[in-house]
């Protein structure tokens, strides 16, 4: 928080009452679940109606101030706890979100896409913290419930604040934008994923397109000049400015001349038809969109693109993103678990040959979660990619692992083909067939507890 306030002060952003306990109470942070309940003298709203709360954590850490909406039933008083009521709590909540956001006047990115979202809030942030105090979603951690607790670890110190802001279903988009009111946002690209809560992939496409409202129709707007979807969305309404960046179409930012170089890519950057070289760690085309979209959006806020690439070539890849290592047996293993679907195992197979390059290439696939009543069509289509893509033995697993095998068959698979069920299957089959002279892709989800289990063993973990 930019600086301590007292209930008092709390009570007249959000139009609330202190019922108990005292109003010059201090507050160092402010969560919206209790679980969240770190410290003392935090402030927590019970704004979750399907929270259990844990009154045991805010006992553990009081002194605290607990807000609640009127008429709803307190199942236990702390003692050294102030209590602030108010009439509306969706209301109140909303005040005090958009009174904390206000007191900053700060360049904040909003990032969104199907793949490259992480990696890309990882490029720019790597690029900008030689320079500024950047406030920024860890990780992959880009979970609504985390929202509050990311705004409000803005300070008086940030200089720039970047943000993932996922589709996981219609209006989600829209409620991330709500806490962060970016100025600068981004569609890395628009595939196939979340289908089972968008209902079809023009839903899906729509959610995406509420980056535009999230930004109020104003700002800076950077999409994919090459991405057919993205350029289904109408900025009819957008008012501000938009900046493409690409490799195939014209763009304000365009990569040319791309080759794998040793760890990474190399590609020739043309802006305003100046040429730059630019290195970047990390495989595959993909890898080259990302920092191109990344150096687009470090100029918004005046960074040279000569900074920006020196910055760019010591940006380390994140893990299980076409990560490569020696593994068993002398093999060559391609851990690329880190998101799974049909766009990013793509991506993933385009890369394969340029990285395993005379090797006997071997794929395992897993199912990919959330497509929806379309699953089995997706898979297939799977299946059938990998067959045209160069894989010499593909492997499937889990529960589509049937569809993504036939997929691969019907389109004429040279090689062979297994479908399992089981994780100790696959080790069966996989494990004689690694050599010095193969290189294993594999493409399913880490959040598969087994699986992970089985490629910590063959990279040798």
């Amino acid at each position: 928080m930019p600086k301590l306030i007292n209930c008092k002060v709390l009570c007249n952003i959000i139009n609330g009452q202190v019922t108990k306990g005292n109003e010059e109470f201090l507050i160092h942070s402010i969560v919206d679940r209790t679980m969240y309940v770190k410290t003392e003298h935090s402030l927590v709203f019970l704004y979750d109606r399907r929270e259990q709360i844990d009154w045991d954590r805010i006992e553990k850490f009081a002194p605290c101030s607990i807000v609640y909406e009127k008429g709803k039933q307190l199942e236990r008083i702390i003692p050294k706890c102030t209590y602030i009521e108010v009439t509306d709590m969706q209301k109140s909540y909303w005040q005090f979100v958009n009174y904390y956001r206000d007191q900053f006047d700060i360049p904040v990115f909003a990032i969104t896409g199907t793949c490259g979202k992480t990696t890309t809030k990882e490029m720019i942030k790597h690029i900008l913290n030689d320079k500024y105090k950047v406030q920024a979603t860890r990780g992959s951690n880009n979970s609504f419930y985390i929202n509050l607790r990311y705004l409000t670890e803005i300070t008086k110190d940030t200089d720039v604040a970047v943000f993932e802001t996922p589709v996981g279903w219609p209006g989600l988009l829209e409620f991330h934008c709500r806490y962060f009111k970016p100025t600068i946002g981004m569609i890395t690209n628009i595939g196939i994923d979340h289908l089972k809560q968008c209902g079809s992939i023009d839903n899906y496409i729509k959610a995406k397109g509420e980056i535009i409202k999230g930004l109020n129709y104003q700002g800076t707007l950077l999409l994919n000049a090459d991405d057919e979807k993205t350029a289904t969305i109408s900025l009819e309404d957008f008012k501000g400015r938009i900046v493409y960046f690409g490799i195939h179409q014209s763009a304000d930012y365009k990569a040319e001349d791309i080759e794998y170089v040793d760890a990474g890519m190399k590609f020739t950057l043309i802006v305003n038809e100046k040429k730059s070289i630019i290195y970047v760690p990390g495989y595959g085309e993909h890898q080259v969109y990302n920092a191109i979209s990344a150096i687009a959006a470090v100029q918004q806020i005046g960074m040279s693109i000569e900074d920006a690439a020196v910055r760019l070539a010591a940006f380390t890849n994140i893990k299980a993103h076409l990560e490569v290592s020696t593994g068993f047996n002398k093999a060559t293993i391609i851990d690329d678990t880190w998101s799974s679907n049909p766009t990013s195992m793509e991506a993933a197979l385009t890369a394969l040959p340029n990285i395993s390059k005379n090797k006997k290439k071997i794929v395992l696939i897993g199912t990919v979660a959330l497509l929806g009543e379309d699953s089995s069509y997706y898979h297939h289509e799977m299946g059938k990619r990998a067959a045209t893509m160069g894989a010499d033995v593909l492997i499937t697993y889990g529960e589509m692992a049937n569809e993504i095998a036939k997929g691969a068959v019907e389109n004429q698979m040279i090689g062979p083909v297994y479908s399992c069920k089981t994780v100790a299957e696959i080790e069966r089959i996989l494990l004689p067939i690694l050599q010095e002279d193969t290189a294993l892709l594999i493409k399913a989800s880490m959040y598969d507890k087994s699986l992970a289990v089985l490629i910590n063993k063959l990279k040798g973990q």
